[in-house]
């Protein structure tokens, strides 16, 4: 009996440094490690809204959008937790829609959707409103309000379809990529 108690304690200990190990990497900014990590403990998070809000949010930070499918089909016992499930499903959203438009080249008129300050809501805002040159297959647009200039660009790869938007900064240039 007693070895059967020293298990469950050793399990619930372990349980516990998980998810300890994901606030802290959340806090410190690790957002690549909540992600992956949290996906793989997603059973133990999805009992607390806030642990799936964190776990969705680092998700969003590394482009990894997909994943944000699950948290928003769990979230809603709150306000706030509502409206990140808003907030996720209008980038994910935004992302279905800017995909098919430009890797199957379906048509979409008269899109009236909310702004977020996701790179992915902000060059689907100016793709829509047809701000943007194209040159050789590469759109560039420019945010006026940040001053930063995307270049989007659709690539293939052995395993389909990528977007590509590279965000131009000052002092900075990061490559993002969604499928």
């Amino acid at each position: 009996m007693r070895i059967v108690t020293l298990i469950a304690l050793v399990l619930l200990t372990a349980q516990a440094l998980d998810i300890s190990s994901l606030i802290k990497a959340y806090k410190n900014k690790n957002y690549a490690f909540v992600c992956k990590k949290g996906y793989k403990l997603f059973d133990k998070l999805r009992k607390d809204e806030n642990l799936i809000t964190m776990y969705a949010f680092s998700c969003l930070r590394i482009d990894y959008i997909d994943r944000l499918a699950v948290p928003i089909l769990i979230l809603g016992k709150t306000p706030q937790s509502r409206n990140n499930r808003a907030y996720f499903s209008l980038i994910l959203t935004q992302k279905n829609i800017l995909t098919s438009a430009l890797f199957d080249g379906a048509k979409f008129e008269g899109l009236r959707i909310p702004k977020t300050d996701y790179i992915l809501s902000k060059v689907f805002n100016l793709y829509f409103q047809k701000k943007y040159k194209k040159t050789d297959n590469v759109y560039i647009m420019q945010d006026p309000t940040d001053k930063v200039t995307y270049e989007m660009s659709v690539k293939k790869d052995r395993y389909g379809k990528v977007l590509f938007i590279k965000e131009i900064r000052p002092n900075k240039t990061t490559i993002h990529q969604y499928r």
